[in-house]
């Protein structure tokens, strides 16, 4: 075999390795919120970034409906119970004024879903508190990652089981 037939055969290898651990379940639990606060609009944008999989399982639990998110058999009330949790699961107040979320959409992107909310309107925070307990009673590894920005100002939380909550003092 020619030195440029082996090169071939081993990136073809190590791409099909590649393929085949994306089909694997994956071993970490990991979520991202992104929470923006618009001045214009004067509302905090949300978009949640998760594994569909796993918000199925929760889904699952909490309803006993399989959901089969981000594909074709996708259940039709899967909106409304998305909806429904992440209200449950994620709580927000403003200048320790609690605010509604309401529930835009989600759409797929590779193996993760985003899910998007949006405030009423809402005074710039000066101060923003955090209870972010997605997936933490169905998945105890589950690691939820929050990132604030207002105007230039942006800072991050890092949440799990044992730590459900925390403040921010955004400073413009």
């Amino acid at each position: 075999m020619t030195l440029k037939r082996r090169i071939l055969a081993l990136i073809l290898s190590a791409f099909f390795l590649l393929v085949a651990g994306a089909w694997v379940l994956h071993e970490f639990y990991v979520s991202l919120t992104e929470i923006r606060h618009n001045p214009v609009s004067e509302r905090l944008e949300l978009s949640l970034r998760i594994f569909p999989d796993d918000l199925d399982g929760a889904l699952l639990e909490r309803s006993g409906i399989q959901t089969q998110l981000a594909t074709e058999r996708e259940h039709p009330s899967a909106d409304s119970l998305i909806s429904d949790y992440l209200r449950e699961h994620l709580e927000i107040l403003i200048n320790q004024q609690g605010i509604k979320l309401n529930y835009l959409g989600k759409e797929p992107e590779g193996n993760a879903l985003w899910c998007y909310l949006e405030s009423d309107q809402v005074p710039v925070p000066e101060e923003i508190f955090i209870d972010n307990t997605l997936l933490i009673y169905t998945l105890p590894e589950q690691v939820n990652i929050v990132q604030v920005y207002v105007g230039k100002w942006n800072k991050g939380l890092l949440l799990n089981k044992d730590k459900t909550t925390g403040a921010l003092k955004p400073r413009n």
